[in-house]
């Protein structure tokens, strides 16, 4: 008799063969190579708190991890709008991935791709939390320090306005370890594979706001110990 695993493994690999062609987008290459541009601005980022920056079409973001084993929330809105962001969703269900990868865009809420992953040390991040909210409800306050809030203090820093509805904006998170287990679905909670000084190159794709939040969780996800982060813009 047939395990249940091996039934859903051949149930899965029988969906594949019905689906539809993948989606194909035309990302525009990049106007200049990162090797021939510029680190425009370094921009600390403490831990558990974020930071915030705009990025022109084809300037470059570097996220560092200074020490390793350190989560960063990854936010980005269309510069002239609050309401279009990238959403984990629509990348995964665009690139037909659960895992962000080098060479895949990331998408708005809208379908259009604003990101580009185009370096990366690391090799495994997450697409399926959303941000930490310190266990808020409505007009309860946050109990503890989280990305939630730190995404909306680092858009009011750079005065960018925050959406009417924060907790639907949700990030890609970078250097995050929690793998998809087995075929029932269960996630495995691990330390990130970041060593001290890996990095990922990110490249705009249009005109954005991204905020970069430095993962508050005291958890083995950040290797029990909330760490700085690091943004590098090049242009």
């Amino acid at each position: 008799m047939k395990s249940r695993r091996s039934l859903l493994a051949a149930a899965a690999l029988a969906a594949q063969a019905q689906q539809p062609p993948r989606p194909t987008f035309t990302i525009r290459p990049a106007s200049v190579p990162f090797s021939e541009q510029k680190l425009a601005q370094s921009i600390p980022i403490p831990k558990q708190s974020g930071r915030g920056v705009v990025l022109m079409r084809d300037q470059r973001l570097k996220v560092i991890t200074p020490r390793g084993k350190q989560i960063g929330d990854l936010f980005a809105f269309v510069q002239n709008s609050n309401d279009e962001f990238i959403a984990p969703a629509y990348t995964i269900t665009r690139n037909r991935n659960i895992y962000l990868k080098t060479g895949r865009p990331m998408f708005s809420n809208y379908g259009t791709p604003l990101l580009i992953m185009e370096e990366d040390t690391v090799g495994r991040h997450d697409l399926l939390y959303p941000a930490c909210s310190g266990s808020q409800r409505p007009g309860v306050p946050a109990k503890i320090p989280n990305c939630r809030d730190n995404m909306q203090a680092a858009l009011r820093a750079i005065n960018f306005p925050v959406p009417e509805h924060p907790e639907i904006v949700h990030p890609h998170n970078l250097f995050q370890n929690t793998p998809i287990a087995n075929l029932d679905g269960q996630l495995d909670f691990l330390e990130p594979l970041a060593k001290p000084g890996d990095y990922v190159v990110i490249r705009a794709l249009e005109n954005v706001v991204v905020v970069v939040t430095a993962c508050s969780s005291p958890s083995i996800v950040n290797g029990n110990d909330p760490k700085e982060l690091l943004m590098e813009v090049y242009a």
